[in-house]
């Protein structure tokens, strides 16, 4: 599961004793307990990791029981378990993008920007699902309008994300209003794709398409 990570919370600063009138940060104390908390967290994402790797190999993966109640009067952030499970599914969900045929061209990139996207769409989620706004989503439009990302490569995507939702055990119910008010933001998604191919197919009407007019137009073919 995924509720146990809690990392222990110490005192970074010790506490003063006798006649000192103030603390003083020990800053060696302080880089002790950053690199713990940096280790902790370091392996919590290599377990998700290897997770998402098992899975998407048919081993199943890392399931949590799925929660027994779903109360729809609370927020969707709320009902799918706060940051802790949205984290571990955005996780899960890389981890199989990454390697799904359908979808894995868009993630062809280095490590240091695709953790940047991961990141980025886990502060998105937060937000449009009523947690804490992370994210301007005013620059989801732009930021895909040139991934020529079509309703198959969408659809896909949020396939994924279904199968990794479930394996954190979001309880269906929320699982299936989560994905359906995923679709609002589908045309922000695939938007650039569209209008491209819809000017492609005009030019084609048109004869300017610009193969057709390099091949010297219907004599040439």
């Amino acid at each position: 599961t995924f509720s146990w990570f809690r990392l222990p919370v110490t005192p970074i600063i010790p506490p003063t004793h006798g006649d000192n009138k103030g603390a003083q940060i020990n800053l060696a104390f302080v880089r002790q307990e950053l690199a713990k908390a940096k280790d902790a967290v370091f392996k919590f994402k290599e377990l998700v990791k290897a997770a998402a790797e098992e899975g998407a190999a048919g081993g199943g993966g890392m399931t949590r029981r799925t929660m027994g109640k779903d109360d729809k009067s609370r927020t969707l952030y709320e009902r799918f378990g706060g940051d802790l499970n949205l984290e571990a599914a955005v996780e899960l969900l890389f981890g199989k993008a990454v390697m799904d045929n359908r979808v894995k061209s868009y993630f062809e990139i280095n490590a240091r920007k695709l953790q940047t996207i991961r990141q980025r769409m886990f502060q998105f989620l937060s937000g449009f699902l009523g947690g804490p706004k992370l994210y301007d989503a005013t620059n989801v439009k732009p930021s895909h309008y040139h991934m020529n990302i079509t309703d198959f490569h969408f659809d896909s995507f949020i396939d994924l994300l279904a199968i990794a939702t479930k394996e954190v055990g979001v309880h269906a119910d929320a699982c299936k209003d989560f994905l359906a008010a995923l679709g609002k933001v589908r045309k922000d998604i695939t938007t650039g794709c569209t209008v491209r191919m819809e000017l492609a197919q005009k030019n084609m009407e048109k004869g300017k398409d610009g193969l057709f007019k390099r091949l010297d137009g219907e004599s040439g073919i």
